[in-house]
């Protein structure tokens, strides 16, 4: 029994991103892009909209942003980052109670919430709303292990040298896991007031901040870290320069606190209404916070905007393989098998580069869609739809991004040298872009019976790519 549990903690230690992304896939599958497929084919097919429907969309985007994206994030992170740190994840018997308080808790969650909608008329759902707040405190707990172990193994790690592979990303990692336990205390704080309000949906100060968290504060960092330290290997660009990132940081975090003024103030609100004060009346600092906020999304977008310059996906300086030494004995070149042309590898998984380069020129299009919304009276004038420019980043960049970076890194991570089905990315490529497009495109159009109908189609072919993608990687693990 000894040696059993030493060979299980020992296949945790190594292969710490198995279990997560296999989590990530199978909720994202479920109650991630299988409610929104529900959700938009209900629409689709005039179902009208009852008091589950809102309950549903909390669950589903729940599921997306803290079990799809933040168990994608916790499993390749955990596994990378202390490694470019130079040290193991440390105290990682405790991963395995971590990862089952956070999985139970989303599962409790994406499953309570819906039937607290449903039965929101009668004396039941004091349950399901009982579950959720259950389900937040679970997770928070889970949260808490992480962080326990983050610390430790920070305090095990040399001190960070300006020559250290992870010197310019280290303070985006910093935004990326301080923002996801702040997006974890906000939803436990968000169901505590829904529960004791008698609500069975969380109020829109905190999902809404907590969703701005997840996608600006956790994903977008990670996305600079992770693009930063890998994509100039995987697809042999120039090295970005190292210096400059931590002052960008820096200035990303400053523009992070402004976007997010309007959503603490509104919180804030609630510890002072008690006192007989409300801020949000005060007409003067209302105006104020929206010029800060207006001001936090345009700097946010130009600091994503020079992380892709400096990136330079378009390859407009050479790849760093034109600087390297010459080889020891050029006379065997000839017995080497070629790679593909500009990349290292020979094919071994499939197209991701495609994945990655789609999933950037859908940033690009949420980063567009995002300023025109909160230049003022641009917005007026032309609508663009907060949902398109909220899918454009998550069904497009982020979705997309997590395929193409789990393809080409969780098989080296597990010790392959390649994914077992690597004709099925390309059609992960196709079924990804596709579910992205008629999510955002058909959001112009809310009139057309015929743009409503892509739009409940594109829940289907989204859940497909997901589906796709895990039966890549079971296989590959396998």
């Amino acid at each position: 029994m000894e040696s059993e549990n030493t060979t299980r903690q020992a296949i945790w230690k190594r292969r710490i991103h198995e279990p997560f992304i296999t989590a990530a896939l199978a909720v994202a599958l479920t109650a991630g892009f299988g409610y929104g497929a529900i959700l938009v084919a209900s629409l689709a097919f005039g179902v009208m909209p009852g008091s589950w429907y809102s309950a549903l969309v909390q669950a589903h985007g729940h599921a997306q942003l803290f079990g799809w994206l933040g168990l994608a994030v916790l499993g390749m992170g955990l596994f990378f980052m202390p490694r470019l740190r130079g040290v193991s994840l440390q105290s990682s018997q405790r991963l395995p109670y971590a990862f089952a308080l956070l999985v139970s808790g989303i599962v409790l969650r994406v499953a309570a919430q819906p039937l607290a909608g449903w039965f929101a008329a009668s004396a039941f759902a004091g349950v399901p709303r009982a579950a959720m707040l259950g389900a937040a405190f679970l997770e928070a707990a889970g949260l808490v292990c992480i962080a326990w172990m983050l610390m430790a193994t920070a305090r095990a790690a040399k001190p960070l040298k300006r020559d250290a592979p992870a010197y310019p990303v280290e303070p985006f990692a910093r935004i990326g896991f301080v923002c996801l336990a702040l997006a974890f205390f906000l939803n436990l704080l968000g169901t505590w007031n829904a529960f004791t309000e008698s609500r069975n949906v969380i109020a829109a100060r905190y999902d809404q901040l907590a969703i701005t968290l997840m996608l600006y504060g956790v994903a977008i960092p990670m996305a600079i870290v992770f693009s930063l330290r890998n994509l100039p290997l995987f697809l042999r660009l120039a090295l970005p320069p190292r210096n400059g990132w931590r002052k960008l940081a820096a200035f990303y975090a400053f523009a992070l606190a402004l976007r997010a003024l309007p959503f603490l103030v509104a919180i804030a609100d609630d510890g002072l209404v008690f006192t007989g004060r409300v801020l949000s009346a005060n007409y003067i600092l209302v105006l104020t916070v929206d010029a800060l906020a207006v001001l936090g999304v345009i700097l946010l977008n130009a600091c994503i905007l020079i992380f892709l310059w400096r990136l330079d996906l378009v390859r407009r300086r050479p790849p760093w393989t034109v600087d390297r030494a010459p080889d020891t004995r050029p006379d065997l070149e000839y017995l080497r098998k070629p790679t593909r042309a500009h990349f290292p590898d020979y094919g071994e998984y499939g197209r991701f580069e495609w994945l990655i380069y789609s999933a950037f020129a859908w940033l690009v299009v949420a980063v567009i869609l995002d300023v025109l919304r909160a230049l003022p009276g641009v917005n007026e004038s032309i609508p663009i739809p907060q949902d398109a420019a909220r899918h454009a980043l998550m069904a497009g960049f982020i979705t997309l991004l997590i395929c193409g970076m789990s393809v080409r890194m969780a098989p080296g991570f597990s010790g392959k040298r390649g994914v077992t089905h690597p004709d099925l990315v390309t059609w992960l490529f196709g079924l990804g872009n596709l579910a992205a497009f008629l999510r955002v495109a058909p959001a112009f159009f809310p009139q057309s019976e015929f743009a409503l109908m892509l739009w409940g189609v594109s829940g289907f072919i989204g859940w497909c790519a997901v589906l796709v993608l895990a039966l890549i990687l079971w296989r590959t693990f396998r």
